[in-house]
C-alpha cells in the first residue's frame, strides 16, 4: 500500500451484489457501534473524573501535577520516537503493522523508560515527587503498548470487547485509589491491567492473533521510521495542540496551579475521548474498505452526526455546571478554575468537527489532508501562547485552545459549504442543459424523413 494515496472519494458506489437491506444493516451497525464506543468512553471519562475528584479532595494536587507534567513531557518524547505509528498501526497493512509493533517494543519502550528516569531527575528538583513522576512514566509506557492491542480490537470492529477492557481497568484504578493507593501508582496498576486484558482479548479471539512480543526484528523496527514519516507531522501537531499549554504553564506557574489546571485539562481530554471513540467507527470502516477486509458500500455519516451532537450537548452541560464541577466536585481551591473549564468546554464541539475530518481522511489513506488540519490547529495554539508569553496563565492557555479549534473548524465548515454549493450549481446547470436539449425543436430535415 502506498502512503501517499490520492484523495479517496467521500461517497463510494454501493456494491451491485449487496442485498436490498445491506445499507440499512450497515447504518444500524454504525449507529450501535458509535453508541457503544462513545458510551464506554463516557463511562471511562466519568471514572477518570472520579479519580481526579477523589485525588483532588484528598489533597493529592502534587500527584496530579506530577502526572500532568510527566505525561505532557513524555508525550513529546514519544512523538519524536514513534511519530504517527499508532495511526499507521490502526490503518496500515500487515507489514506496516508488524513494523510498528517491533518499533514500539524494541525502540520506543526502552527510550521512554530512559526518558522517564531523566525527567524524574529534572522535575524532582523543582518540588515534584520522584516516585509519582516515575509511576506516571510507567503509565505512559504501559498505555502505549496497550494502545496497539486496543487498535487491533477496533480494526476487528470488536467495540464491545474494547470498551469493556477500557472501562474495567479504569474502575480497577479507582478502587485502588479509594483503598489508599497514591494516584500515580493506582493509574500504573490500572495501565498494567489494561495491557494484560487487551492482550488476552486479541490472542484468544476467533482469528487467533499472535502475542505482541513474537516476530520481533530490529530491521522491521527501523523500517517503521520510513513508513511513518507522513503521519509523523500529524501526530506531532496533535501533541503540540494538547500538551504545549501544560508545558508552557509549568515553566511560569507553581506546581499547585499546574496541578489544578492539569485536573481540568484531564477532564477536557476525557470529553474529547468520548467523541473521538465514536469517530473511530467510520475510520475503521474506511480502513477495512480500503484493504478489502469487509463489504463495500457507502460509509454512513451517522457516526459524525452523533459525535458532533454529543460534543455540543456535553459542552453546554459543562459550561452550565462548571462552577459546581470545579469547586464542589473536583474541590479545586482556585475560583478562576471554573472559567478555565468553561473555555475548554467551548472548544469541544469544534474539536469534534476537526477530528471527524482528520480521522476520515486517515481512514481513506489521505494522510496529507489530515496533517494540514492538525498543523493549522497547532499553529494557532502556538501563536496564542506566544502572544501571552509575558502574562501567560491558565485562562490564556484555555482560551488559546478554544480559539484554535473554533477557527479551524469554521474554515472546514465554510469550505465544505462552498463545495456543496458548487456541486449543487453544477448539477443544476447540467439538468437545465439536458432539459433544453430535450425540448429543442427538431430540424426540418429530420421531420421530413
Amino acid at each position: 500500500m502506498r502512503l501517499n494515496d490520492r484523495f479517496t472519494r467521500e461517497t463510494m458506489a454501493p456494491s451491485p451484489a449487496a442485498p436490498p437491506r445491506a445499507g440499512r444493516t450497515r447504518a444500524t451497525g454504525v449507529r450501535s457501534n458509535t453508541i457503544v464506543a462513545s458510551a464506554s468512553s463516557l463511562v471511562s471519562g466519568v471514572l477518570n473524573a472520579g479519580i481526579l475528584a477523589y485525588s483532588a479532595r484528598q489533597g493529592q494536587t502534587g500527584e496530579i501535577a506530577a502526572y500532568s507534567v510527566m505525561t505532557a513531557a513524555l508525550t513529546w518524547i514519544a512523538i519524536l520516537i514513534m511519530g504517527g505509528s499508532s495511526l499507521l498501526y490502526a490503518t496500515g497493512d500487515e507489514d506496516e503493522r508488524r513494523s510498528v509493533r517491533c518499533q514500539r517494543l524494541l525502540i520506543a519502550a526502552p527510550a521512554m523508560a530512559a526518558a522517564t528516569v531523566l525527567l524524574a531527575w529534572l522535575y524532582g528538583g523543582r518540588g515534584y515527587g520522584t516516585v509519582a513522576l516515575l509511576s506516571a512514566g510507567g503509565v505512559m509506557i504501559l498505555n502505549s503498548l496497550a494502545e496497539l492491542r486496543f487498535s487491533d480490537l477496533v480494526r476487528q470492529m470488536r467495540f464491545i470487547a474494547a470498551s469493556a477492557a477500557m472501562t474495567a481497568t479504569r474502575l480497577f484504578a479507582l478502587v485502588l485509589l479509594i483503598a489508599g493507593v497514591p494516584l500515580t501508582i493506582a493509574l500504573a496498576a490500572g495501565a498494567a491491567a489494561y495491557l494484560a486484558t487487551t492482550e488476552a482479548l486479541v490472542c484468544r479471539s476467533p482469528s487467533g492473533g499472535p502475542p505482541m512480543w513474537t516476530g520481533l526484528s530490529p530491521s522491521w523496527a527501523r523500517r517503521a521510521f520510513r513508513l511513518n514519516r507522513q503521519l509523523f507531522t500529524h501526530s506531532f501537531a496533535e501533541s503540540l495542540t494538547g500538551r504545549a499549554g501544560t508545558i508552557a504553564l509549568s515553566l511560569v506557574a507553581s506546581p499547585h496551579v499546574v496541578g489544578c489546571f492539569g485536573a481540568l485539562v484531564s477532564v477536557y481530554q476525557a470529553l474529547v475521548a468520548v467523541v473521538f471513540s465514536g469517530l473511530r467507527v467510520p475510520m475503521a470502516m474506511r480502513t477495512r474498505h480500503r484493504h478489502n477486509l469487509g463489504p463495500t458500500g457507502a460509509v454512513s455519516r451517522e457516526a459524525e452526526v452523533i459525535s458532533v451532537t454529543t460534543g455540543a450537548v456535553i459542552a453546554a452541560g459543562v459550561v452550565a455546571w462548571a462552577p459546581w464541577m470545579a469547586t464542589s466536585l473536583l474541590g479545586l481551591p482556585i475560583p478562576e478554575s471554573a472559567i478555565w473549564l468553561q473555555l475548554l468546554a467551548l472548544a469541544l464541539p469544534f474539536a469534534t468537527v476537526n477530528r471527524a475530518f482528520m480521522l476520515n481522511r486517515i481512514g481513506d489513506g489521505n494522510y496529507r489532508a489530515a496533517t494540514r488540519v492538525a498543523v493549522s490547529i497547532a499553529m494557532v495554539v502556538t501563536g496564542g501562547l506566544l502572544v501571552q508569553a509575558l502574562t501567560l496563565g491558565p485562562t490564556g492557555v484555555a482560551a488559546a485552545t478554544c480559539i484554535a479549534e473554533a477557527a479551524v473548524a469554521g474554515v472546514l465548515v465554510a469550505l465544505a459549504a462552498l463545495r456543496w454549493y458548487g456541486r449543487t450549481r453544477a448539477n443544476g446547470s447540467h439538468t437545465a442543459a439536458a432539459g433544453q436539449d430535450r425540448d429543442r425543436p427538431r430540424s426540418s430535415t429530420a421531420v421530413g424523413r
